[in-house]
C-alpha cells in the first residue's frame, strides 16, 4: 500500500460502548453513566447501534474479489503483527467478542451481548452458540479465557496495555465469560482482541508465540486462509461454516504490485477490483476513468518522522538524538504545509499532535504561534544556544565534543509520498546545519530494523500510523514505556506521561479525561520524539462494474476498523 503503516488496533471509550459510536463532530462533554447496563444484541432504544445476530444463509455462486496492494503482511500472528496489511487479513480470519459495522456502531460478534457490573469493574459476555473454528473444532468460552490470560500473564504484544488492570478472566458456564478489573475501564477490550483457538496456541510457550509466524491461521471468521505466495498474492476463501450470513465473495485474492502505476493500470483494465491505497498523483488520474470510482475519504491516519531515543546501552542509534533540542530544531525546520502540497498534492492537512485530526473530539491542535513548524530561524537559534555550531565550515554543526550532527534517515522505497517527504525533510535539515543521509528500504526490512528492540540500528525513520475510532486510548498508548518491545517504535519512555495515561484510561468523565488527554498530547509534542508530518486523506479506487454495494465511509472502504464492506458487497453482474 502506498503509505505502509502500522495498524492501530481500535478502542472505544466507555461512554461510547453503551450505544452507537459518536460522530467526529460531537463535543466531548457528556459524562458516561455511572453504572453501565446490559448491551443487548437486539436493537433497542437504549442500544440503537446494536445489530441482531444473523443466521447463516446459503452460499452464493462463485465470485472472486481481487484486491491490489503495494505491500505484504509482516506476519499472520495477531499478537506480533505491526502492519495494516496483516490486520486486514486477520480481521477476516479471526473474530473478536464485539466489532463495528459500517456506521461505526457496536455490533455483536462472538459475544451476542455484554453487560457491565454496577461498579464498572467487570464485564460479562454472553457467547454465541454453535460457532466452529476453521478446522472444525467447536469454539468455547475456554478459548476466550485462554486468549485473555495468555496476553495478560505474558504481557504479549500491543494488546497487553488494555489488560493491565485485568484481575481475572473466568467462564462461570459454557456460554459466559466474565472479565474483572481492578479499576473501571474507559474502553472495552472485547472490541479489539481477536480470539485465538486454545487447542492450537496452548501448546506454545510465550517465547514460542513471539516468533510464531502462524503461516496457517485458524479462526472463526467469515473467510478461511488458503495460501500466501509471498511476493505474489495471498488468497482467502469463504467460510461455509461461518456463524453469520455468508459473504458473496467466494474468494478474496490480494495481489502484490511493486509499481503503483502498474497497479493503477490493472484497475483500469479490470484485472483487480479495488486498490487499498492510491498515491495522490495516481488518484487524480483515476477520477474520470470509465467504470472506476476514485474515492477521497476522511481518514484517521498520519505519517510521521520518528527518532531513536533509546536509552539502552545496546542501542546503535546516534546518541545525539537523545537531546530534545536537536529533535525540536528539526521540527522547527520542517515545513509541514510544503510536505502536504508537494508529497500529497494537497490531499491532507499539516500535522501536529499524535491523535489524528479526524478524531475531532480528542485532537489537540497546536496554535500556529506555538507550533514547532516552518521556523528555520528558531531552529538555528536553539541549536546555537545549546552549543551546536559549525566549527569547521563544512555546513554541518558539531556538538561541543566535536560530534557532527549527521544522522541516518530511512523510508520505505515503495511509499512514494514518504520518500518525497524524506527528501524535503533532508533539505530542510541541511539549511539549519544538520545532515541527513537518506536510504530507502523495503517495508518489512524497515519494520524489522525499527522494531529490533535488542539493538536498534537506526537514527530516524519516516513511517505512519492508521487509527480508526474516535477514542484516543490506543494512540496515546504507543509511546508508553511498557510498549517498548511492542508498539513503541522510538523507545520513548517518560514516567510522567505513563502516569497520565493510567489516569485518563480510568477517567469516565469525558470532559475531565479530555483535559488529561490534551496534557499528554502537548507533552509528547514538546518532547518531539515524533514529528507528525500530516493528516492525509484516505484515497482509494474501485471498479463499479464488477462489485456493487461498497460504502464510502470515513477511514476507507477497506483498511478500516470495520470489515462490513467485505461482507456486504455483491457482484455487479
Amino acid at each position: 500500500m502506498f503509505p505502509f503503516r502500522r495498524t492501530l488496533f481500535f478502542v472505544l471509550s466507555f461512554s461510547l460502548l453503551l450505544g452507537a459510536c459518536a460522530p467526529a463532530t460531537t463535543s466531548p462533554t457528556a459524562a458516561p453513566p455511572a453504572a453501565p447496563t446490559i448491551a443487548p444484541a437486539q436493537p433497542t432504544a437504549a442500544q440503537p447501534g446494536a445489530v441482531a445476530p444473523t443466521a447463516p444463509s446459503q452460499p452464493v455462486k462463485e465470485a472472486i474479489l481481487r484486491v491490489g496492494w503495494a505491500s505484504e503482511p509482516d506476519t499472520m500472528n495477531p499478537l506480533t503483527t505491526y502492519s495494516t496489511e496483516a490486520q486486514e487479513i486477520i480481521q477476516l480470519i479471526y473474530d473478536k467478542l464485539l466489532d463495528y459495522d459500517s456506521s461505526f456502531k457496536t455490533t455483536p460478534t462472538l459475544a451476542k451481548e455484554f453487560s457491565y457490573s454496577p461498579d464498572g469493574l467487570s464485564i460479562t459476555f454472553k457467547l454465541r452458540d454453535n460457532v466452529k473454528w476453521h478446522d472444525g473444532q467447536p469454539f468455547t468460552a475456554d478459548d476466550v479465557v485462554f486468549t485473555y490470560k495468555l496476553i495478560k500473564d505474558n504481557e504479549l504484544g500491543q494488546y497487553a496495555q488494555w489488560l493491565v488492570d485485568l484481575t481475572s478472566a473466568t467462564s462461570p458456564d459454557a456460554g459466559t465469560v466474565v472479565l474483572t478489573f481492578a479499576k473501571p475501564q474507559a474502553f472495552n477490550p472485547g472490541l479489539v482482541i481477536p480470539i485465538l483457538p486454545k487447542h492450537i496456541w496452548s501448546s506454545m510457550s510465550a517465547t514460542d508465540i513471539e516468533t510464531f509466524a502462524n503461516d496457517q491461521p485458524v479462526g472463526t471468521g467469515p473467510f478461511r486462509f488458503v495460501d500466501w505466495k509471498k511476493g505474489t498474492e495471498l488468497t482467502l476463501e469463504r467460510n461455509s461454516d461461518f456463524w453469520g450470513s455468508q459473504p458473496a465473495a467466494s474468494k478474496i485474492i490480494y495481489i502484490l504490485y511493486g509499481n503503483e502505476d502498474v497497479m493503477a493500470q490493472a484497475l483500469k483494465g479490470g484485472d483487480i477490483d479495488i486498490i487499498t491505497e492510491v498515491p495522490p498523483t495516481i488518484w487524480d488520474g483515476l477520477v474520470d476513468t470509465p467504470d472506476v470510482k476514485a474515492a477521497a475519504l476522511p481518514s484517521f491516519s498520519f505519517h510521521h518522522i520518528g527518532f531513536n531515543v533509546s536509552a539502552e546501552p545496546t542501542s546503535l542509534g546516534n546518541p545525539l538524538l537523545k537531546d530534545k533540542v536537536i529533535r525540536q530544531a528539526l521540527s522547527y525546520a520542517l515545513d509541514r504545509n510544503q510536505l502536504v502540497q508537494v508529497a500529497l498534492a494537497g490531499h491532507g492537512k499539516p500535522g501536529d499532535t499524535i491523535i489524528p485530526i479526524g478524531i475531532t473530539d480528542w485532537h489537540l491542535a497546536i496554535p500556529a504561534d506555538q507550533a514547532m513548524d516552518a521556523k528555520p530561524d528558531k531552529a538555528k537559534e536553539i541549536l546555537d544556544a545549546a552549543g551546536y555550531t559549525d566549527t569547521n565550515g563544512d555546513g554541518v554543526r558539531e556538538s561541543k565534543d566535536g560530534k557532527p550532527l549527521q544522522f541516518r534517515l530511512i523510508a520505505i522505497e515503495t511509499t512514494s509520498v514518504d520518500v518525497r517527504a524524506a527528501q524535503l525533510f533532508r533539505d530542510a535539515a541541511e539549511k539549519v546545519g544538520i545532515k541527513l543521509d537518506l536510504q530507502t528500504l523495503d517495508e518489512n526490512t524497515l519494520g524489522n530494523t525499527v522494531y529490533n528492540t535488542d539493538a536498534p540500528d537506526w537514527d530516524i525513520f519516516v513511517w505512519g500510523w492508521d487509527s480508526g475510532v474516535m477514542d484516543p486510548n490506543y494512540m496515546l498508548g504507543v509511546p508508553l514505556c511498557s510498549q517498548i518491545g511492542g508498539n513503541n517504535d522510538v523507545f520513548y519512555c517518560n514516567n510522567e506521561y505513563d502516569g497520565l495515561y493510567d489516569q485518563q484510561s480510568t477517567t469516565l468523565d469525558v470532559a475531565a479525561r479530555k483535559q488529561i488527554v490534551d496534557q499528554m498530547q502537548k507533552m509528547f509534542y514538546d518532547d518531539a520524539a515524533y514529528l507528525v508530518m500530516w493528516f492525509q486523506d484516505k484515497l482509494q479506487a474501485y471498479r463499479t462494474d464488477t462489485w456493487q454495494g461498497w460504502k464510502e465511509i470515513p477511514g476507507g472502504l477497506v483498511y478500516n476498523l470495520t470489515r462490513d464492506n467485505y461482507l456486504n458487497i455483491t457482484p455487479a453482474k
